[in-house]
Parts: C-alpha cells; sequence; structure tokens
C-alpha cells in the first residue's frame, strides 16, 4: 500500500476546480480507497459525464472516460460488460445525472449492474455559472432563475431507493473520514450503489462549513438498512433542512439490500443454464424458429 495515494493514481495534471472546492475531497477519499484495496491504476475504470465533477477522470492515470453530458452511467455499464473483472466508477453531479441523464439513472439503478456512482451534489449547475439544478431548493436564484427556483427539488436517494439500487449511502465532503467510509462501502457493495456526497458550491454558494453541525450519521443510532420503510423515510428528510435551519440531515448507509441479485450474476445464471441445454448455436436459433412454443 502506497504511502502517497494521490501520487499513486494521479497523471500529473492539476486539478481545473476553484481553490478550495470540496472536491478536491472527494478525489482524495476515492483514492485513498483505491489504495487501501491495493487497485491498480490499470485496474479500475473511472467514467464521468460533464460538468465540475465530472472531470474527475482528467486527473487520474486509472483506465476511463469522459463521457457526454448524462451519459456516463451507458458507458459505464457498456465497460463493466466488457470487463467485468474490474471495478467500474461513476463520477458525476445532481446536474448531470438526474437532469439529461435521469432516464439512465433510474434504469442503471433497476437492473442492478455492479457499478459504484459517486454523485457530487452541490445542488446547482457550476461549471455553467450557477444555474438552477433538479436538485436544488424551491426559490433558488440562480443566474437563470433570478426570481427563484418554482419546482421542488429532485431527492437523489429516494429516487435510487425507488428504482431499485441495493446500495445507497450518504455523506458530506466536509467530512473527509465519512465520505471515505462511505465510498469504499460502496466499492465493496456487489451491485448498484450509490454514494450521494453533499458538496457545497464554494464559489457560488460559499464554504457553508456550518452544515456540519446538522449531520445526523444514521449508523451511530442503529438504522436498520435493509429495512425499506425507513429507508425512505430517512431519505426523504434531507429536504426538511431547506425549510427548517435546525433540521438534522441523516448521512451514512441509508439502504442496503442483500436479497437482490446484480446484473452480472443473473447473466451468468442464465448462460449457465443455456449451456446445458444447447450445445450450439445453431440448436438455439433451431428452438427460436415459428411454431417452435412462440
Amino acid at each position: 500500500m502506497s504511502n502517497r495515494p494521490h501520487e499513486r493514481y494521479s497523471n500529473g495534471r492539476k486539478p481545473s476546480w476553484c481553490s478550495g472546492c470540496s472536491y478536491f475531497t472527494v478525489l482524495s477519499a476515492l483514492t485513498e480507497c483505491f489504495d487501501e484495496r491495493d487497485i491498480a491504476p490499470e485496474g479500475v475504470n473511472v467514467i464521468s459525464g460533464i460538468g465540475c465533477s465530472s472531470r474527475l477522470p482528467l486527473f487520474l492515470n486509472c483506465l476511463g472516460m469522459h463521457t457526454l453530458h448524462g451519459r456516463p452511467l451507458p458507458a459505464a455499464i457498456g465497460a463493466r460488460l466488457a470487463r467485468p473483472d474490474i471495478p467500474v466508477v461513476v463520477a458525476t453531479g445532481d446536474g448531470d445525472l438526474l437532469s439529461i441523464g435521469a432516464a439512465h439513472f433510474v434504469h442503471a439503478a433497476r437492473k442492478n449492474f455492479d457499478i459504484t456512482v459517486i454523485c457530487f451534489d452541490n445542488r446547482m449547475y457550476a461549471m455553467t455559472k450557477n444555474q438552477a439544478s433538479p436538485t436544488s431548493p424551491v426559490g433558488y436564484k440562480g443566474s437563470l432563475t433570478p426570481y427563484g427556483k418554482l419546482s421542488a427539488p429532485l431527492n437523489i436517494a429516494e429516487l435510487a431507493i425507488g428504482s431499485g439500487a441495493s446500495m445507497v449511502c450518504r455523506a458530506c465532503a466536509y467530512d473527509k473520514a465519512h465520505t471515505k467510509k462511505m465510498i469504499g462501502a460502496a466499492l465493496d457493495h456487489r451491485g448498484f450503489s450509490l454514494v450521494e456526497v453533499i458538496a457545497p458550491c464554494r464559489t457560488f454558494n460559499g464554504q457553508q462549513r456550518e452544515i456540519l453541525e446538522r449531520m445526523d450519521d444514521l449508523q451511530d443510532r442503529g438504522h436498520e438498512v435493509d429495512n425499506r420503510e425507513s429507508a425512505m423515510r430517512e431519505a426523504a428528510r434531507v429536504y426538511d433542512s431547506d425549510n427548517n435551519p435546525k433540521a438534522v440531515i441523516p448521512i451514512g448507509v441509508i439502504w442496503k439490500s442483500g436479497g437482490m441479485i446484480c446484473f452480472d450474476d443473473q447473466v451468468g445464471r442464465v448462460l449457465d443454464e443455456n449451456t446445458r441445454k444447447h450445445s450450439s448455436v445453431d440448436e438455439i436459433l433451431d428452438d427460436l424458429k415459428p411454431g417452435r412454443g412462440w
């Protein structure tokens, strides 16, 4: 294990994030997770879309792709199916993942692909100079909503659980140790795992470090991670803080299902069953001819 994970996984390019951006913490936590698991740089695939957070693969010497806006998940699924021997991590933002990429997110979670998705949630579009995003609160005064955003915020943790993700976590970028713990748990999980990282934008929203005082670690009070009803209730509580400055923000492992089979294993079962039934492609095609039970 390296004493300097950042050097082991860095390609030498300096991140283009603003000085003091909370995203540096997530990058550091991620590379330390790789290092602790002794994952070689060429032994992990890091894929992103477009946005400040999606620049992350550009600073790593790992395998990876910087793809189109909202499309990191289709690329990640293809990478996972092509190379099931190495883990796939998606670095994305709330705008990238939940606006143009929302349909991909829902169905990737539903099919339970073995992918780890890290969503840097700053609740706005920062790279394009402060537009309201799907997770921005009602009344948010972005550059295109000077009178305040009208639509309700989308809750990514709720959406993930409802869509079928088998693991959902939340962390805050201002607490590196906890963020690292959540990313590590997601990497170790077999199936679709989401880590929502609350990461306020320094440039447009200030540091907001006082948000740390409102974090409520679910594991400290015995939350049952496999209780779906309880998980949905805890996921929903995060936006109480928009209307109540004293409301706590639940973090930690919100949901984890041990009974959901990931897509990779489902495919393996189908292949095993049908390999025993057919000895050649011709036999499979012969079974599909009209009149053979169709």
